[in-house]
């Protein structure tokens, strides 16, 4: 018998520090998709090659939004809420559809609470009064099947990837790049993810109009470096009007140069 759950890691640009309390390691930090509790792991381990793969192709993007401590009634957990924007849809249908696959596989699911989208960061005893939310993105590229081995310790038996939304090359002198998405728009919002990851309040500053064309995205991209620069300093001077959009077995990718 082991204590299991299905759950997307979670990487973000974490504080280098937290208030006092247990705090999750980050390796161990995940968004619980559905939590099978104590059961035996071999029949799920036996069926996980007819595990039902997600239809997104890519890692997910989202922001902390709100901070939570839960359960409300009774709270011992800090976590933070994600708002995935456009991706929440897709990923509770996603989940509904592992749920119901993990009961034809004969599991009994308890908890019958509405997905509610967050990152656990610390466990009691806490201080509700001393935690404040960071306005951080999330990525999550990997589903796992964890099992939970106490003391905060989670491990991984399975996981499954994704091409992540953005990811981060050697260049001799700016800051790179190669960002991914499915249309001009996705594209768009995970460039802003990009520059996000290494300046978290840069997020607050980008327009919020739809984009048609790469220029139009640089163009955004700009616009927030400008007023993240005036509003409180910003390390990152411009994006580059540079390269093409690229088409790659069904996804559009962009090598995003960044002067800093």
């Amino acid at each position: 018998m082991k204590r299991l759950f299905l759950g997307l890691q979670a990487e973000a640009p974490w504080p280098a520090e937290f208030p006092p309390g247990r705090i999750l390691g980050e390796a161990c930090r995940h968004m619980t998709l559905v939590f099978l509790g104590n059961v035996e792991a071999e029949p799920l381990i036996r069926a996980l090659p007819e595990f039902p793969k997600p239809h997104f192709l890519l890692g997910l993007l989202g922001y902390t939004d709100k901070l939570l401590f839960l359960p409300p009634q009774h709270p011992h957990v800090v976590a933070y809420r994600i708002n995935l924007m456009e991706h929440l849809s897709t990923l509770v249908k996603f989940q509904e559809t592992l749920s119901v696959w993990l009961k034809s596989l004969g599991y009994s699911l308890s908890d019958d609470r509405p997905f509610l989208p967050h990152v656990t960061i610390a466990r009691n005893p806490v201080s509700q009064a001393q935690w404040e939310l960071p306005h951080l993105p999330v990525v999550f590229n990997k589903i796992h099947l964890y099992e939970s081995t106490g003391n905060l310790n989670y491990t991984s038996l399975w996981n499954h990837s994704f091409l992540p939304p953005f990811e981060e090359k050697e260049h001799t002198a700016d800051v790179a790049f190669c960002v991914r998405g499915t249309t001009v728009q996705e594209l768009c919002v995970n460039a802003q993810g990009a520059l996000a990851f290494l300046f978290p309040p840069i997020h607050a500053f980008f327009p919020k109009d739809a984009v048609n064309s790469l220029e139009e995205i640089v163009m955004q991209l700009n616009v927030g470096i400008a007023k993240a620069d005036e509003e409180q300093g910003c390390s990152f001077k411009a994006v580059s009007f540079h390269g093409a959009i690229q088409h790659t077995n069904d996804l559009l990718e962009w090598e995003m140069i960044v002067d800093v």
